[in-house]
């Protein structure tokens, strides 16, 4: 956990399943070029420091389904023409963040016309999926300390499922890092534009959105 008291850099600094890793590993790339973006992401979205209420709750789902829904399905489409690609029907979370919105009170009517981030620029490389993938596979390790702070502060149980996603979020981190570890040295770079811009995206889509929340 940074020094801010926010909660995902947790995940993303899980220790690579390589022992004796050269310093410019694919993965040692990917997580280097992104933690600036990501520890600014931290402090905005400030968990630990500012809280996690229902309010803030509802406007973090409003806005992440307009950001997830779209990366699932550049995800799934380019999964269409890559079978080795980490299992993006088994990370799926729009139709869960859907379920907990709902569960908060909000119609389907409502979810449907909630703002989409679209469109997301069509994802042409392996390298380019799994830089997406880094990112959306450790905000559900980070979304378990979310989950708790919200339900200390009075969020249904039930309306936080997307948080973490289906089970076995631990696992499918794990494979999403050997993947990206396995990328040739020259599709590193890739890989982490892609995580970074996926990190950017959360910030100008979701982080200004909470921040107003609280």
């Amino acid at each position: 956990m940074g020094k801010s008291g926010t909660v995902q850099s947790t995940s993303h600094r899980t220790p690579s399943p390589r022992t004796g890793q050269s310093p410019r590993s694919p993965l040692t790339a990917v997580r280097s070029a992104t933690s600036e973006a990501h520890r600014r992401l931290e402090e905005r979205l400030g968990v630990l420091s500012a809280g996690w209420g229902a309010a803030v709750h509802r406007m973090w789902l409003m806005r992440l389904l307009g950001v997830q829904e779209p990366l699932e399905a550049a995800l799934a489409a380019w999964a269409g023409h890559d079978l080795a690609l980490p299992d993006p029907a088994a990370r799926r979370r729009a139709d869960l963040v859907a379920a907990d919105l709902i569960a908060l009170g909000a119609t389907p009517a409502d979810v449907a016309a909630l703002p989409r981030c679209e469109p997301v620029t069509p994802l042409r490389s392996r390298a380019q999926a799994l830089g997406v993938c880094y990112v959306l596979d450790g905000s559900t390790l980070g979304g378990k300390v979310i989950r708790d702070v919200a339900v200390r502060s009075g969020v249904p149980a039930q309306a936080c499922t997307s948080l973490t996603g289906l089970p076995g979020a631990g696992a499918r981190w794990r494979e999403t890092m050997r993947a990206v570890d396995a990328l040739p040295a020259g599709a590193a770079a890739e890989a982490a534009a892609a995580a970074l811009a996926t990190f950017e995206l959360f910030e100008q889509w979701v982080a200004p959105a909470v921040e107003a929340a609280r």
